[in-house]
């Protein structure tokens, strides 16, 4: 277009595109970081849910067995929990984010007296969450039975029945049950269910 001698160009520079997108990307980075801690409370909340339902599921199962549920009966999550678990737990809830199963862990003896479930909490400002709990300080959010032990001390060893034989768990491994500090896995390891292997 043309007025008179002089050109008018109409349309945007490049700085000015430059400037138009960078706000653009700074507007939306403030909105995705205001929302993520949202978002991580919402899964925490999810969690907390989860750890209640297994919670209360085991407790029923305990009234009725006096034993707490085998570590073994909760490590398929998201499906049909079947066996003895599932009249009190239909299906075993999965972490919403990771889809895996929440840790569970008992005493590792035949029928056992307490029980712990854990997980790692995303929002690591709730008042809740404990850094370094359970097994290899991994988790920071558990429930427990009421009669669960205190964690052990710094340096306590961990023991697990690798194939068939209580060994230190010093290494990764499969193990679902283990017991601290008893290197005779309390008799366990004569039973297929406790055996476990190394990575």
């Amino acid at each position: 277009m043309t007025l008179g001698n002089k050109k008018i160009y109409l349309g945007f520079t490049l700085t000015e595109v430059m400037v138009i997108f960078s706000i653009i990307a700074i507007l939306v980075l403030a909105a995705v970081m205001s929302f993520s801690p949202q978002l991580h409370k919402g899964n925490d909340s999810k969690r907390k849910a989860d750890l209640n339902s297994i919670k209360i599921a085991v407790e029923e199962y305990e009234k009725d067995h006096n034993c707490y549920p085998d570590a073994a009966l909760m490590n398929a999550c998201g499906t049909d929990a079947g066996i003895p678990i599932h009249p009190y737990l239909t299906d075993v809830p999965c972490d919403p984010v990771t889809g895996n199963a929440y840790f569970y862990e008992n005493d590792g003896t035949p029928c056992p007296v307490w029980f712990r479930v854990y997980t790692t909490l995303q929002y690591t400002k709730d008042a809740s969450a404990i850094p370094g709990v359970g097994p290899g300080d991994t988790y920071n959010f558990y429930m427990s039975s009421d009669n669960a032990p205190n964690f052990p001390n710094e340096g306590s060893n961990l023991y697990g029945c690798i194939e068939g034989i209580c060994t230190n768990l010093d290494r990764p491994n499969t193990c679902s049950s283990y017991t601290w500090d008893l290197p005779n896995c309390n008799g366990s390891c004569g039973q297929p269910i406790y055996s476990c292997s190394f990575l």
